[in-house]
């Protein structure tokens, strides 16, 4: 199975969709690209410790008045010269803001990771709803074509009756009214569920023709003793990509107030250098121009020292980064609570639905077995014109509407109880 492609005619259940998506996902692969960068950024943090060193080199022509570079006399005399130079500096301390800066970028990488984690989780629940919106208009679909076809065969059992004067042209001309209704409905469902396969389709990046067939997902997932919404919460933030972005991301933020703390340190830093060179000024007692070899050896210069730097005043500007970085703290720390409280209302939201919906979800069967028996009752005595045409299709439409909830309770039960899987830590699509 390729990116954008699909076997024609291939079915796919819930968990072969989300895979599909994850694969295919543009937005993924930009999240991709933005590890690699914050991984980059990571090493290079850490190579930041290593001595620096350059090496140089020049050459040129010297024309007219110049210092002679050997005894600095003034001379009037064209030469050319070539020198060398290799230095290296090392920073020996500057307030640890080498090593926090380290561990800022340790953190926003590890963000980074949590938060292409926490995109493949919202596209795996976005594909979840828009693969159960396919279901639920499917299942519409054929609930309303049943009752185009009931109606269908009632309108023709009724010319047959109205012909032979045992029921009313109006009663006719009623179910006529009703059956264009339902095969409106019928349309408009259809249209539905040719939109709702559009958004699967869109969402899982599926740009070929290619008819996708979705399975029934029957599967009831969570089973055994419902927790608590602490209970919960407390699970769900040990392991949660979306959390844990949060939390790095608050760490990164810490970090990046010790390295702002550090410019109000001194620094010391350690530098070396090394210069040689060839000049044609450079003779031997004979005036013969000394060799290059015995020149770039003879006239090499060795230097080594250290250097600090006080900051003293300089505008404000440390205190400044200061303050605007614990200011920055304040507003993640502030975040990431605003967040916590999101989670555990979310999910105390969601297991306040899952506890109804399992009750719901009974009686709506039950409703629908009632309705059932009483609309193949009320078929019988239309048959045998004990019933009028008005109060068939009140309980006609009435078991329409039982069977509508069944199903649209069953995959809400189902979309509930993944969702709980979810926040126990089981990825159901994996």
């Amino acid at each position: 199975m390729g990116t954008g492609t699909l076997e024609a005619q291939e079915t796919m259940n819930l968990n072969q969709c989300i895979s599909y998506a994850i694969e295919s996902n543009i937005d993924l692969k930009q999240y991709e690209i933005q590890k690699k960068i914050d991984s980059e950024n990571y090493t290079q943090s850490k190579r930041n410790l290593l001595p620096g060193v350059s090496a140089s080199s020049s050459a040129g022509l010297n024309f007219g008045r110049s210092v002679d570079p050997n005894t600095n006399d003034i001379i009037n005399t064209k030469y050319f010269s070539n020198s060398y130079r290799i230095i290296s500096s090392m920073t020996l301390f500057n307030g640890f803001r080498l090593q926090n800066k380290i561990q800022y970028e340790k953190f926003r990488k590890k963000a980074s990771e949590y938060s292409r984690l926490n995109a493949v989780d919202d596209l795996a629940f976005s594909v979840m709803n828009a693969y159960f919106d396919v279901v639920y208009f499917r299942g519409m679909l054929k609930i309303a074509e049943k009752q185009v076809e009931t109606s269908m065969l009632n309108l023709k059992a009724t010319e047959k009756k109205v012909e032979i004067g045992l029921m009313a042209k109006s009663d006719l001309l009623e179910m006529q009214a009703n059956f264009e209704k339902e095969e409106l409905n019928r349309i408009q469902i259809e249209n539905s569920l040719r939109s709702s396969k559009l958004t699967l389709r869109q969402t899982m990046n599926l740009t070929d023709e290619s008819q996708l067939l979705v399975a029934d997902e029957t599967e009831l997932l969570f089973q055994g003793e419902i927790p608590s919404a602490r209970q919960l919460f407390d699970e769900f933030t040990q392991w949660s990509p979306y959390y844990q972005s949060l939390v790095y991301q608050l760490k990164a933020t810490e970090k990046n107030l010790a390295v702002s703390r550090s410019g109000l340190f001194p620094s010391l830093s350690l530098s070396g250098e090394i210069n040689t060179g060839y000049y044609e000024t450079n003779r031997d007692s004979n005036q013969v121009v000394i060799g290059f070899n015995n020149q770039f050896k003879n006239n090499q210069s060795k230097y080594l020292g250290a250097s600090l730097s006080i900051p003293i005043f300089n505008r404000w500007e440390n205190r400044s980064s200061i303050k605007l970085a614990k200011l920055e703290l304040e507003k993640e720390k502030a975040r990431i609570e605003s967040e916590k409280q999101k989670l555990y209302f979310e999910m105390s939201q969601n297991l306040n639905d899952l506890e109804a919906l399992e009750r719901e979800s009974l009686q709506y069967k039950k409703q629908e077995e009632v309705d059932q028996l009483a609309f193949e009752t009320a078929e019988k005595k239309l048959e045998q014109g004990l019933i009028n045409v008005i109060d068939f299709y009140v309980v006609k439409n009435r078991y329409a509407d039982s069977q509508s909830q069944v199903l649209q309770s069953k995959l809400q039960l189902e979309i509930k109880r993944r969702t709980l899987d979810f926040y126990m830590g089981k990825r159901f699509w994996e």
